[in-house]
């Protein structure tokens, strides 16, 4: 949980006539990051292999078409699990053959109920637009007219007048039928050989013709009676198709669903064929895996090739490549349940190398409680936690929202009672701890403390790094040991002040020489490292302009290190601020609603003001505070530590999916 998957180097080598099991076996896995074969020497040597085209492209037309399937019968995607190999140059027969199979059966009525909905539309659509016209208006006069031309249409209401003043000079009529929205509903007349005039300007204006039917006669109200049987018909049409459809859905979707992601794993498999290497009959498989699957994934490829394939494992301290840096090694988390989905966002600042102190844990954790001192309401959390969980079990896509949404409206509602308020409401249930609003100076200790809490655990992590990644250099460094120190000397002295109000002369005697030495070392740790063990060298001599050019650098970075670790302390008064500002929305939502009571007289109108008011806080308040969390998580805590530059683990399915983009 604190650092990544342990990972192994795996080398496959695998018959040709064993590769689409191997591959299977593989895909099944998941758990393997492939190396591009093309990217090594062997690539370099024209050991690539082919993937089969034709059958690539085959299953990709497949694919298409159980997508147009799936949205017709409108089948709901969902994630299907296959316990079965898949093998593409076998599964194409049978894909194909069912698929269209089904295709066949649903095709004329997945076709009429597309037609009818939009005919029905339409049909809709124009009667919404002519329902204004007046009853007794003769349509068929209006088409049987030989010298002059006409247009029923919508043109914005402020645009009459212009359209008017723009056609003065011709012969023209007007009638205003009737208003539609900020638009009126208008009948123009005008002589055919004006009509271009005519054309010109009503485009000029913005108007929207109404399409009338060629072949209507009578008056408008037959029209739309006309159309309302129409209507009538369509729609009985629809349901009865719609019906045949849901037969179909409930017939086919599982079947469909099955094949859709049999044709994706078909897919995955010759795509993957592009990483691999191959040597006159043998094919070359080459990729990370965690090292607790090993043993298992060799057992699955023994038996799949009956025994004859070779399967490699390197420990990567033992790959000279990634001693040296050309080589990165993927990091895979491996977080529980609850704290994975933080991976979005603490992979948002970067990856972290291979041996870097893994920061979700600590990120997960660190963003509930800021979230909950800024949040802190049970009502609110209550509503946050019933959105997460609505997201949760409806919306698969986004699982890992749904379970932080959850988390931070159970923090948010703990806090509420710590706080004693729910939706605003302070009188209700007593404070566990303590009111915001009432102990304002009390409140910005308690965040200073936890700014100070989160600076330290950033210095520690970071000297936590500096070991694993031997990264020496930055031991006694400003975001090392010696500046820690420093700061938690600095600290201390605060502390003390804060409890006793005065400070001996003595303890600040031992804090000037305290500082002295460490802002000595700090200066001289970098310029002495580099005498010691990295010095440039002419003969024996090093150069005097690197080592005092390293000394300026050094008093330059002391003094910005030291202003960073205040800073950096004291920003987090904004938790303490943005929970103080959630109080105070909830004093303006009382007052609005008080005054709406007032000024209307009604207490249905005070708790729809209050239930309004509680919602834009839930939705404007919540995503302020978010932000000001991940700020305070990247900007204050992970710049300490976080150095970044690691290659994301990426499974065998979706390192194809990359590919395919890629390509």
């Amino acid at each position: 949980m604190f650092k990544p998957e342990r990972l192994v180097r795996i080398t496959i080598q695998v018959p040709a006539q064993f590769i689409s099991v191997a591959t299977a076996t593989l895909a099944r896995f998941k758990l393997l990051h492939l190396v591009r074969i093309g990217e090594t020497h062997l690539g370099h040597l024209g050991y690539v292999a082919e993937t089969d085209g034709d059958l690539l492209e085959e299953f990709e037309g497949l694919f298409k078409g159980i997508k147009v399937l799936l949205e017709a019968l409108e089948i709901r995607p969902e994630p299907v699990a296959l316990s079965e190999l898949i093998i593409p140059e076998k599964e194409i027969f049978k894909t194909r053959e069912r698929l269209g199979e089904v295709t066949q059966e649903v095709e004329s009525v997945m076709n009429d109920l597309r037609i009818t909905r939009e005919k029905l539309l339409e049909k809709e659509t124009l009667r919404d637009k002519l329902d204004f016209l007046p009853p007794d208006l003769d349509l068929s006069r209006l088409l049987s007219c030989q010298f002059v031309n006409w247009m029923i249409g919508l043109v914005p209401a402020r645009g009459l007048e212009k359209l008017q003043e723009s056609l003065l000079e011709v012969h023209r009529a007007f009638i205003h039928i009737g208003t539609l929205g900020q638009r009126a509903v208008i009948l123009v007349f005008g002589l055919r050989g004006d009509w271009p005039i005519f054309e010109r300007a009503l485009r000029g204006a913005f108007f929207e013709k109404i399409e009338i039917p060629t072949q209507v006669s009578g008056t408008a109200a037959e029209m739309m009676e006309n159309l309302r049987s129409e209507i009538a018909e369509l729609g009985e049409k629809k349901k009865e198709l719609s019906r045949q459809s849901e037969i179909f859905q409930k017939k086919f979707g599982a079947e469909l669903l099955i094949l859709k992601e049999k044709i994706i794993q078909s897919r995955n498999i010759l795509s993957a064929r592009r990483h691999f290497g191959k040597i006159d009959k043998s094919y070359l498989i080459s990729g990370w895996i965690p090292e607790r699957l090993f043993e298992a994934l060799k057992e699955e490829l023994t038996k799949a090739t009956q025994g004859q394939v070779v399967i490699e494992k390197v420990d990567p301290d033992d790959l000279r490549e990634v001693r040296e840096g050309i080589i990165r090694i993927p990091i895979l988390f491996n977080n529980p349940m609850l704290i994975s989905p933080f991976e979005r966002l603490s992979g948002l600042y970067g990856t972290p190398r291979y041996k870097e102190v893994e920061p979700t844990i600590f990120f997960a954790l660190s963003f509930l409680l800021m979230f909950g001192m800024m949040f802190g309401d049970v009502g609110h959390g209550a509503v946050l936690f019933f959105l997460g969980h609505l997201i949760f079990r409806r919306f698969y896509k986004y699982v890992d929202y749904g379970i932080i949404l959850m988390e931070c409206g159970i923090v948010s509602a703990l806090f509420g009672f710590l706080y004693g308020s729910i939706f605003g409401l302070e009188d209700v249930i007593p404070a566990v701890w303590f009111r915001p609003m009432d102990n304002i100076s009390y409140f910005i200790k308690v965040v200073l403390a936890l700014g100070v809490a989160m600076v330290s655990l950033g210095v520690v992590l970071n000297l936590i790094n500096a070991l694993r990644l031997r990264e020496y250099e930055g031991l006694l460094s400003t975001t090392g040991l010696a500046g820690g120190l420093f700061y938690w000397a600095l600290v201390g002295l605060g502390v003390k002040y804060l409890i006793t109000g005065k400070l001996v002369p003595a303890e600040l005697t031992v804090f000037g020489w305290v500082a002295a030495v460490l802002m000595t070392i700090i200066i001289l740790h970098r310029p002495l490292y580099l005498l010691m063990v990295k010095k440039e060298r002419i003969g024996e001599v090093v150069k005097k302009e690197g080592f005092f050019t390293e000394i300026v650098e050094s008093i330059v970075e002391l003094f910005d290190g030291l202003i960073r670790y205040v800073a950096n302390t004291i920003s987090f008064i904004r938790v303490a601020a943005f929970a103080l500002a959630h109080a105070a929305l909830f004093i303006a939502v009382f007052s609005i609603a008080d005054l709406v009571a007032h000024e209307k007289g009604g207490g249905v109108l005070y708790w729809l003001a209050l239930a309004v008011g509680n919602v834009v806080i839930i939705l404007l308040e919540g995503l302020v505070v978010s932000i000001q969390a991940v700020r305070l998580e990247y900007y204050e805590f992970f710049s300490k530590f976080f150095r970044g530059g690691g290659e994301k683990f990426r499974s065998f399915d979706r390192e194809i999916g990359s590919e395919e983009r890629r390509l």
